[in-house]
């Protein structure tokens, strides 16, 4: 059976992408001929690939690929694939759903969380203090901090954000009562006491006014890779373009939304610096939908660039944005999966961001 790696090679020869490791492979669109726009994931759907145009912005599975480039029926193209119509009758293009699906309740965002106790926030207080001092104080040439810096992360972000860095015990992670931390008790099958697990890592906090609301911790190695200390409000991260006096009437008139934090931080420092008059918003993953101030934020925008990460995940949810915030546009970085890889790769970051607003608004 023909699958999307091989229906691609009939149009052009597909270049796997080095940095990645399951395969990713680009090409020209046979449709639009945007180059090397053309993105496939064999991996996808069970072996038989998945497809996205960067430029067109189709995508989908192989029977959507013969129908989009070849002018194939759906029954065509499962005769050609040999799979059996009526055993997929309830066949749906991973990427581009049905107009004929039943309509979804209408979303409603969630409430927006109020802060943890305050007992919580003296503890984290403490914490986040101590692991920034540990990361300021390290050579920015040497292991993590190195590596922020090459994702655009400097001293500025540090120091705005209070990101801070956690060694642990003797490398060895932290434990501590849970009710220290304001926490209810928890028991294990044994019975005893769980213990509050507070991994070593990067410490993340998310920070309202002068008070720590979230804590979270991207570990160097194990799953998960992202770990958020229990009793944290979650909350997105919004942060506003830093220019009171040119704001939209109700925050940044322009916002850029992403997935990671870090990479929110970063986006806020460099758009600053460059005059950029625009908000950022960190959803936390791809799936994610906005709380309710959240939403208060980007219904009132004038624009919204879509920079979810580019990779199957990220564009899934581009009908989603589309449908709920009609000025939300799809605006990837042009290389890379996510605005961190693009600054390590060259991208100015500024640039980026006032390519995709009008060229009105710098007039």
């Amino acid at each position: 059976m023909e699958k999307v790696i091989d229906l691609i090679r009939k149009y052009h020869e597909p270049t796997k992408v080095a940095s990645t490791n399951g395969g990713e492979y680009h090409s020209p669109c046979p449709g639009c001929g945007g180059k090397d726009r053309f993105h496939v994931w064999p991996e996808e759907n069970q072996g038989e690939g998945s497809w996205w145009c960067r430029q067109c912005g189709k995508g989908g599975d192989a029977i959507q690929f013969l129908r989009d480039f070849e002018g194939l029926t759906f029954r065509e193209a499962c005769e050609r694939l040999g799979k059996t119509p009526r055993e997929i009758s309830n066949h749906e293009n991973p990427w581009v759903h049905k107009d004929q699906k039943k309509p979804e309740e209408v979303w409603r965002p969630d409430p927006e969380q109020g802060p943890p106790p305050e007992i919580w926030r003296k503890k984290a207080r403490k914490f986040v203090n101590w692991a920034f001092e540990n990361l300021i104080l390290m050579d920015s040439g040497e292991g993590i901090k190195a590596r922020l810096f090459r994702r655009g992360i400097n001293e500025w972000v540090i120091k705005h954000f209070g990101l801070g860095w956690n060694p642990g015990n003797e490398g060895k992670d932290l434990f501590r009562p849970r009710e220290s931390w304001g926490l209810p008790t928890e028991l294990k099958p044994d019975g005893h006491k769980k213990k509050l697990w507070i991994p070593s890592g990067l410490v993340i906090p998310h920070l309202v006014g002068k008070e720590i609301h979230r804590i979270r911790i991207r570990r160097e190695n194990g799953d998960p890779k992202y770990y958020v200390l229990p009793g944290s409000s979650m909350n997105c991260l919004v942060e506003d373009c830093g220019v009171p006096q040119l704001q939209w009437p109700l925050g940044s008139r322009c916002y850029v939304l992403v997935e990671a934090e870090l990479d929110a931080m970063m986006i806020r420092y460099w758009a600053n610096r460059g005059h950029e008059m625009t908000g950022v918003v960190a959803l936390g993953n791809s799936s994610r939908k906005p709380d309710a101030k959240t939403t208060d934020f980007l219904k009132n925008a004038a624009l919204i660039l879509n920079a979810l990460d580019f990779d199957p995940a990220g564009a899934r949810q581009i009908k989603w944005w589309r449908e709920n915030f009609p000025q939300s546009k799809r605006w990837p970085v042009p290389i890379g999966k996510d605005p961190g890889e693009a600054f390590e790769q060259g991208v100015p970051i500024q640039n980026w961001i006032k390519a995709g607003q009008p060229k009105g608004w710098f007039l």
